[in-house]
């Protein structure tokens, strides 16, 4: 069994390009690859739920990973989404991509009402399948929410490496984090709680923001990693006045923030602004706003390009 490289820092959740016939956009892919890599990110977080997965059909989700894993070519610590709504999919997905290069499985079990017995069951189950290391990975907004109890109890298994822990609770936060160890690790997922966690010891935290905008969260963790506590926790407040200044529409209709997401990298040229087939893009007045926004905090080194709307995509 391989070990697990460690993921820390910035850890972007990596959006999905489409084209406008809704197919996988290849090589927004492998541009959005490289620029992470180039932003010196800590690792990358293939086919998450902000990655659009639940609305990819199996066949786009390995293309997907196809591309990623080839682009990144061991370049950055990688992990995978394999979680499907079917578990035999999911075992299908493990056996057309484990020869792939790349660290980890990661899966979300998407049954809101399946128990923590049966959960623990569930990821057991994987664990023991997989030929490369499984992350477990839970956020209240798509699984049960799990305990501190249920994540230690997991972490003993010898083939789960960690835990994406997507949680606002600070007191069942600061438990799990005081989970890693060597063999285990935890990152969060927070965007707008990126100096708290870090200050809790977790040692990243990845972010769908970070796909599109990973300067601003690179600029936290390096005040932080340079002891400017105060630095970090005036760059995360700036940080948090621009997500509250986004149009708050797509939101309402499609929940995720792919929608604005991809408009940004549209903005940096980087890729194609459409969504998946439940989601819609953002219209012209939340562009001209997220443009506006843009602007006034100064997320984008060229934010008068992107002011300006021009894109060379």
């Amino acid at each position: 069994m391989q070990e697990c490289r460690l993921f820390k820092g910035v850890i972007p959740v990596v959006i999905t390009p489409l084209d406008e016939d809704d197919s996988i956009d290849v090589a927004g892919q492998q541009r959005l690859i490289d620029f992470l890599i180039e932003r010196q990110v800590g690792g990358l977080w293939a086919l998450g739920t902000n990655s659009e997965d639940m609305n990819l059909s199996f066949r786009k989700r390995l293309q997907a990973a196809e591309a990623i894993c080839k682009r990144n070519a061991g370049r950055l610590p990688l992990a995978i989404g394999a979680g499907f709504f079917c578990m035999d999919d999911t075992f299908e997905f493990i056996d057309a991509t484990k020869h792939l290069e790349f660290d980890a499985y990661h899966v979300m079990p998407y049954h809101l009402l399946l128990s923590l017995d049966r959960l623990d069951w569930y990821y057991r189950r994987i664990a023991d399948y997989a030929p490369k290391p499984l992350w477990l990975y839970t956020s209240a907004n798509w699984a049960r929410p799990i305990t501190p109890g249920f994540v230690k109890n997991l972490s003993e298994h010898s083939n789960i490496a960690g835990i994406k822990f997507s949680n606002r609770n600070t007191t069942d936060l600061l438990t799990v984090i005081s989970l890693a160890r060597d063999g285990f690790q935890v990152i969060t997922a927070v965007a707008k709680q990126f100096c708290i966690t870090l200050s809790m010891g977790a040692l990243g935290s990845t972010s769908s923001l970070a796909s599109c905008l990973p300067e601003p969260m690179q600029e936290i963790y390096d005040l932080f990693q340079a002891r400017d506590h105060q630095g970090a926790l005036a760059a995360q407040l700036r940080l948090n006045e621009f997500l509250d200044a986004l149009p708050k529409g797509t939101h309402k209709d499609n929940f995720l923030p792919a929608a604005e997401e991809k408009y940004i990298l549209y903005l940096r040229g980087i890729c194609k602004e459409y969504t998946t087939s439940y989601y819609r893009d953002v219209n012209e007045e939340e562009k001209v706003a997220i443009r506006h926004a843009l602007a006034k905090y100064r997320m984008l080194p060229d934010f008068d390009t992107a002011l300006a709307g021009t894109s060379t995509v």
